[in-house]
């Protein structure tokens, strides 16, 4: 299998995490080794909780956004989060590169169970989730009609 990191296309330029018109936004990208999801990025001061650190909301978009990107990906499905945990294991800070990382753990009929991690520019675990997600066909997400 190919281990190389291949970048993924952008398909919602307004998205909160991932768009890249998205004045307020994360502009997160993607990139795929055919078996993980992961995003690279240096968070903007905008994106802050305490003083120096990275407010938890934002952690857990972009958890939620790497499994979302991740489960898309390597299945072809479009999807909706059902729940997501999180475990928050070391601060954060602004300014400091992060990884996402994101990966399927099992998949069971029209559900979808990933888990996704944040490290540190140092290479320390910061962040750990789990989440279930449910598969929809293009069919079946159209007529949900959300895009």
């Amino acid at each position: 299998m190919n281990h190389e990191w291949i970048p993924l296309p952008n398909h919602d330029q307004e998205c909160f995490a991932c768009g890249t018109q998205n004045p307020f936004g994360l502009k997160m990208t993607f990139a795929s080794n055919g078996k993980q999801v992961r995003s690279i990025m240096t968070l903007p001061d905008h994106t802050k909780g305490w003083k120096k650190l990275v407010h938890g909301g934002i952690l857990a978009t972009i958890l939620d956004e790497i499994m979302s990107w991740t489960v898309i990906h390597l299945t072809k499905h479009k999807i909706l989060t059902r729940n997501i945990n999180i475990e928050f294991i070391k601060p954060v800070y602004i300014g400091r590169q992060l990884t996402a990382t994101g990966e399927i753990v099992e998949i069971n009929g029209k559900k979808a169970l990933l888990q996704a991690s944040i490290t540190d520019d140092s290479g320390a675990l910061c962040c750990l989730s789990k989440a279930n997600f449910v598969l929809f066909s293009e069919e079946e997400f159209a007529q949900l009609d959300i895009v």
